[in-house]
């Protein structure tokens, strides 16, 4: 039964998890394997209250059970107690892999207020451990969410270790490259992409001729000009994302510039006055890697989920005075309509646009405003010169720094941060205020 539950939590039928693996503990209530399993089952779907208890009783079982320890403390950090996930950490310090205790204490620090302790924890445990690729990930953001931009980008070039992909590219580019011909390797993600074009016209200052090989969605928006041409597939050239590294930068360039042509905003602004009065609101609530949706119960591996709760989110625009349009891709069951319960009024979904990505920008083109966790659109709105009004979860993605105010990536935009405690209220109400709802 244990071993069917591991099957429907990685096929993502969590309901169907959770109730094989309480079966098993009705008959077995001290099933180690069956208690880790289910508390998994309940984080993922961010039920953390519940999966807490279940971690300290799998521990009171078994101390050393393979990160166990740290499992623990990052639903303590989850629920706001830093404190108590370092005591945690450093009382089981001998039973948990080196790598994951430097970089589970290096969070603790940051989320004590010492962000140079972080760094200085990260720090050392490269230098004293150069193989550990996901500390020196860990350490890349730090660095870059802390501003340290030179030292951060250059660590930001291990990623190709971790992702197992050859970075074929010298230490540092020449200051003049006059005529030589480079390809430009799209990242993974289509935001990373729009992010890094950022810094290809410091690239093309330098003489060099360019061209950029990415996925076909995104060659429909993506101007020429600074690039010969945009292209599917390649072959040997730069990650886009080793750039600011190669070209030694400390600047922080503005976003790639993109367009949406007259007829295609014509037609985004009728699409929009046919669902209702203006001003026009866009909504998005969750966005990255949906810890619901992925596998757990296999290896580990490392995701960047972005989300606040529908329902909080919809009491916070509710009174608003035109129309709101969802732009959620990937909605959980049930979460469009929570969102329009506490909205009070109806939602129109055009998360569909996300597969024709000209049509997208149109309408974020003409667009009032965009409440969002960051996402592509976020990218997409830098591109046209517009903002949107950011919703950042705790801790921040190092594109939104680890402090106070605005990023310097995206000048300009609003930002809504969740508190330490992971409580949204004082950043919706702020978020609420300045809608003047």
């Amino acid at each position: 039964m244990n071993t069917l539950g591991v099957a429907y939590g990685e096929n993502g039928e969590l309901e169907r998890a959770e109730s094989s693996f309480r079966k098993v503990l009705k008959r077995r209530p001290v099933f180690l394997d069956a208690l880790i399993n289910l508390a998994k089952t309940l984080e993922k779907q961010e039920r953390f209250g519940e999966a807490t208890p279940l971690y300290e009783r799998a521990l009171a079982l078994d101390e050393a059970y393979p990160k166990l320890a740290t499992n623990l403390a990052r639903l303590y950090r989850q629920r706001g107690d830093a404190v108590r996930a370092r005591q945690l950490l450093e009382r089981l310090a001998k039973h948990v892999d080196g790598q994951d205790l430097a970089m589970a204490l290096a969070e603790c620090d940051y989320e004590l207020g010492s962000a140079s302790d972080a760094v200085e924890r990260l720090s050392h445990a490269v230098d004293q451990h150069p193989e550990w690729l996901l500390a020196r990930n860990a350490l890349a953001h730090a660095l870059l969410a802390s501003g340290q931009w030179r030292a951060g980008w250059q660590h930001y070039l291990s990623r190709h270790e971790l992702f197992e992909r050859g970075a074929g590219a010298p230490a540092v580019l020449p200051e003049r490259l006059d005529g030589e011909r480079i390809l430009l390797r799209g990242e993974q993600g289509l935001g990373d992409v729009l992010f890094f074009l950022r810094f290809a016209p410091l690239l093309r200052a330098r003489g060099a001729r360019l061209s950029l090989a990415c996925e076909k969605k995104l060659h429909g928006i993506i101007a020429t000009g600074v690039l010969e041409a945009v292209m599917e597939g390649g072959g040997e050239g730069l990650w886009l994302g080793d750039l600011p590294a190669l070209l030694e930068c400390e600047e922080t360039p503005p976003a790639w510039p993109l367009r949406a042509n007259d007829d295609a905003r014509r037609a985004a602004r009728q699409r929009l006055e046919a669902l209702g009065r203006s001003p026009y609101l866009a909504v998005t609530w969750r966005a990255g890697t949906d810890t619901a949706r992925g596998r757990e119960f296999g290896l580990e591996r490392s995701s960047l989920a972005k989300a606040l709760p529908p329902a909080e989110l919809g009491a916070a625009l509710r009174g608003w005075p035109g129309t709101v349009i969802l732009l959620q891709r990937g909605a959980r069951r049930g979460e469009l309509a929570q969102f329009a319960e506490t909205l009070g009024a109806p939602a129109h979904d055009l998360s569909l646009l996300g597969d024709d990505l000209a049509a997208l920008l149109a309408v974020l083109a003409v667009l009032d405003e965009y409440a969002t966790v960051s996402n592509t659109n976020v990218h997409l709105l830098a591109g046209l010169g517009k903002t949107a009004r950011v919703l950042v979860p705790y801790p921040a993605e190092w594109r939104w720094m680890r402090r106070e105010g605005a990023s310097p990536w995206f000048p300009g935009f609003p930002v809504y941060r969740q508190a330490q405690s992971r409580n949204w209220g004082l950043a919706l109400a702020a978020l609420r205020k300045d809608l003047a709802l």
